[in-house]
């Protein structure tokens, strides 16, 4: 049975959906829960094939090796697997891609946990003390990265359900994307013809597209996008054009200016790529903007580093809270630090 801290976990974590399921902290919450939970569990499993060993006569080297392979060697071997994942993906983006610090996250991630499991390697062959007691105590702030990172892949799945049960609003806005050559890339496409088919719902919608022009681009992603939606089908009166905009947060904050002259001052219903769609929606909560963002598909090999993007952006994004956190769980390590270095001088 759950107990009494993973229920309080999991209950404000709902409350707190309820509310707004535009923010990360309810997601936060919840991943604690089902932590809580799955532990609880594989501990109560662990317990009986215990007492199930000791019934059928296993001696207790065998029983306890069994245990161990449960608890430390399955999460070894998901970590293990999943770095060696994100190093295939990191090249596969290599092939497919133009090279930038962006597409090169996933790669550069697969590599930093297999570097973690090589430091562990080396420290238990050679014997390290001293590192050991380094990772254990950075073990508190990369939990917590990784926690926030678990919690946010799982929730932005969670919202992109809530998001597309919520009516069409009086606006689609469609954010825009790099061009190729002056023209909307695939995955812009996409982008504006998600756009397209929920402001065809009803022929009332206005169809907003928001992007300037960015340094390497001949024109604006407004006007591109506009091409594209008026080959779709569009009618050049229901398209609304925001040529500004630099970033996500000037995409929305200008459009919302635009809508208000219009007299549009209801919520906004937001098409992005589907992993950018559950920033796009904390960034509307943020600016006090009613709506909810939709996600257009991207291909599955694009995922792995947009998504750790969006995750760095995250953090960015409430900076000050997260470093906070992190500044805390550092204490021990700034603490170790001081420690040694006033041995090293006493010495």
């Amino acid at each position: 049975m759950p107990g009494p801290l993973t229920l309080a976990l999991a209950i404000v974590g709902v409350v707190l959906a309820a509310r707004d399921a535009r923010r990360l902290a309810p997601g936060i919450l919840l991943t604690l829960a089902a932590t809580s939970l799955v532990t609880t569990l594989a501990s109560t499993f662990v317990t009986a094939l215990g007492d199930v060993g000791d019934v059928l006569g296993v001696d207790d080297g065998t029983n306890l090796l069994v245990q161990a392979a449960l608890v430390v060697g399955v999460p070894a071997l998901a970590g293990l697997v999943l770095g060696a994942a994100l190093v295939v993906n990191g090249v596969l983006m290599l092939l497919r891609e133009r090279r930038s610090p962006a597409h090169l996250l996933s790669l550069a991630g697969g590599v930093a946990i297999l570097a973690l499991y090589a430091l562990g390697w080396v420290t238990i062959a050679g014997e390290l003390g001293g590192v050991v007691v380094l990772v254990v105590v950075l073990a508190a702030p990369i939990g917590y990265l990784g926690l926030v990172l678990l919690a946010y892949l799982l929730w932005s799945l969670v919202y992109a359900r809530i998001a597309s049960r919520a009516p069409v609003a009086a606006a689609v806005v469609v954010l825009g994307a790099g061009l190729v050559d002056g023209r909307v890339s695939p995955l812009l496409a996409a982008r504006v013809a998600r756009g397209v088919a929920l402001a065809d719902e009803d022929p009332r919608t206005l169809l907003v597209l928001s992007g300037g022009q960015g340094p390497d681009e001949p024109r604006s992603e407004a006007s591109a996008m506009t091409e594209h939606a008026e080959s779709l089908g569009v009618a050049r009166e229901r398209i609304l054009l925001e040529d500004a905009s630099t970033t996500t947060e000037e995409n929305l904050r200008l459009t919302k200016a635009l809508l208000e002259q219009r007299g549009v001052l209801g919520p906004m219903t937001v098409v992005t790529s589907d992993y950018h769609a559950f920033r796009a929606a904390t960034l509307l909560r943020t600016l006090g903007i009613r709506g909810h963002a939709r996600g257009a598909r991207t291909a599955r090999y694009y995922l792995p580093s947009a998504l750790l993007r969006e995750y760095v952006a995250l953090l960015r994004d409430h900076l000050r809270v997260h470093a906070a956190i992190v500044g805390v769980l550092l204490v021990p390590f700034a603490a170790l630090l001081v420690l040694t270095l006033v041995r090293l001088v006493g010495g």
